[in-house]
């Protein structure tokens, strides 16, 4: 639950647009070894369903998916906070 907490908490941070260029790198790939969520899971869903989706789909490794994803939308400030407390939770692997 901590995990899904500090991941809505970084969301909660940024503006509508960052939001929608932070689902677009879900469902488009983030990185080559992190499989995208499909693009129908995401399409509507608020800021507490693309959590629930990201810890479903990446379960332990949710924390480091999303802070990946806040460095691919130039969010590096709050990606770093995210990481920091991540690892003060012990979750951000």
């Amino acid at each position: 639950m901590e995990t899904k907490k500090l991941i809505l908490d970084a969301l909660d941070e940024i503006v509508k647009a960052d939001f929608k260029r932070f689902i677009w790198h879900l469902w488009n790939g983030v990185g080559s070894d992190i499989e995208p969520i499909p693009r129908a899971k995401l399409e509507d869903a608020d800021r507490q369903e693309v959590v629930d989706c990201m810890v479903q789909k990446y379960s332990t490794n949710a924390g480091t998916v999303a802070v990946q994803v806040l460095v691919n939308i130039n969010q590096n400030d709050l990606a770093d906070k995210l990481h920091l407390k991540l690892q003060k939770a012990g979750s951000g692997r």
